[in-house]
């Protein structure tokens, strides 16, 4: 009886570490079909945005009165 019991056990870790194995090959070979000239995830240093204030002495106050003085809290 506990004979069955390891080898029912080996061969329940034997097929965990092969799917394990298995599925690790895959993702290795999808990282390998990616475009690695992709511009996903990429800082585009073409296009500049440079925001400027048409008059920096202009300040507007942002409020919230319907929270009352201890909204910061």
């Amino acid at each position: 009886m506990r004979r069955r019991k390891l080898v029912a056990t080996a061969g329940a870790l034997s097929v965990t570490a092969f799917a394990t194995t298995l599925a690790i090959g895959a993702n290795f070979g999808l990282v390998g079909q990616a475009e690695p000239t992709s511009p996903m995830g990429r800082f585009d240093d073409q296009r500049r945005v440079v925001a400027t204030a048409t008059d920096p002495a202009v300040s507007v106050a942002v409020t919230a009165p319907g929270f009352g003085p201890d909204a910061d809290d």
